[in-house]
């Protein structure tokens, strides 16, 4: 469930930042992601982000925190290249989505899924807080 409400508000993000990168930097030939991209492959990322998360959390020692900082390595790496690839223009809108849906995944997901009382029932709120 965390991945789903991450997805759709990373989803709403996306779709906000590129319409404002858009007008500001003049963008007039065709985007790269359509609203499609946004509303239904952002979501379906998150979901399987949140299936890792729930795998590490589940057999890794620190698999939160572990998530968390390889989550936050790709998402630097994935910025530094895309600001080394494409087009000026193209590679600030490309970087800040990457920096968008990176936080998210690193950061947000992480505490949606593991906050007690969020997305969790009364047995797994037990069982967080022996660990």
């Amino acid at each position: 469930m965390a991945g789903l409400a991450c997805g759709i508000l990373a989803a709403v993000l996306n779709a906000i930042y590129t319409y404002f990168y858009g007008n500001s930097a003049d963008l007039s030939h065709g985007m790269l992601l359509s609203p499609v991209t946004f509303f239904i492959g952002i979501p379906i990322l998150f979901l399987l982000a949140g299936f890792i998360l729930f795998e590490m959390v589940e057999y890794v020692k620190k698999g939160r925190i572990i998530f968390s900082i390889l989550f936050l390595l790709l998402t630097a790496l994935a910025t530094i290249i895309a600001l080394n690839r494409y087009d000026q223009g193209m590679d600030g809108l490309v970087a800040g989505l990457i920096i968008i849906n990176g936080l998210l995944i690193s950061l947000l997901l992480p505490y949606l899924a593991t906050h007690a009382k969020l997305f969790m029932d009364k047995e797994e709120y037990r069982e967080s807080e022996d660990v």
